[in-house]
């Protein structure tokens, strides 16, 4: 979207920016705001380790490591002038916190503002996603909407539940059995079978509410059908 073709009181701003804050997610299409924020802020934090210095005053420090770059974007969108359904847009931020069953989490996603401002941060991942409906339509359709996004620096390694060299422990509940706990775990009920045998359990059946089952990493589990 161009300044030109952004709105002030029915009129297009004379001295609009040419660039915009765009979100580009690890998948789906980006997300530009209309509206550029008013400012941008971001933190970033180093851990540091007291050694005991005995006999003097200050203690001398060690360091240990970086953390990640942390920041808080909000990102204005209206769709009064053009009578558009905000949600079209505010859905995109939603997934931003939503995981993807392609890749077992939520998406990465990069924010471009024609430069760097994060401290070197290329990646992302959303903590949280808050969205404020702020104008309503006769038919109650929102078109004006606040996006709040609360991120961390995400340019390690991203893993997830489902990643092929994590596993994990799951408590048996009610009802389930071998087959559902692997649709669940590997969106294929075929595994049951890796599971049962990383757990020893040669009847199937057997499984009872309560029981802790050791999942294995998905790259070593072999599909029996």
């Amino acid at each position: 979207m161009g300044g030109s073709e952004i709105k002030a009181m029915g009129r297009s701003l004379l001295h609009a920016p040419k660039t915009f804050v765009k979100i580009i997610p690890e998948v789906g299409g980006p997300i530009e705001a209309q509206i550029n924020p008013k400012e941008i802020g971001f933190s970033k934090g180093v851990n540091w380790a007291e050694q005991t210095a005995i006999g003097r005053e200050f203690p001398d420090l060690q360091y240990k490591n970086g953390q990640a770059v942390t920041l808080s974007l909000e990102l204005m969108f209206d769709f009064y002038e053009t009578n558009g359904d905000v949600r079209d847009t505010t859905n995109k931020i939603l997934k931003l916190a939503t995981r993807d069953e392609g890749l077992h989490r939520p998406p990465t996603f990069q924010i471009d503002y024609g430069s760097a401002l994060f401290g070197g941060a290329t990646k992302f991942v959303a903590k949280s996603v808050k969205v404020r409906y702020t104008m309503f339509d006769v038919n109650g359709k929102p078109v004006r909407a606040v996006a709040n996004i609360e991120c961390t620096q995400a340019d390690g390694k991203v893993a997830s539940g489902n990643s092929p060299d994590v596993a994990k422990q799951r408590i048996v509940k009610r009802g389930e059995t071998l087959q559902l706990i692997a649709e669940s775990e590997y969106q294929n009920a075929g595994y049951w079978r890796k599971i049962a045998d990383a757990n020893g359990i040669n009847d199937p059946l057997s499984i009872e509410p309560g029981m802790k089952l050791l999942i294995p990493p998905i790259i070593t589990a072999n599909i029996t059908k």
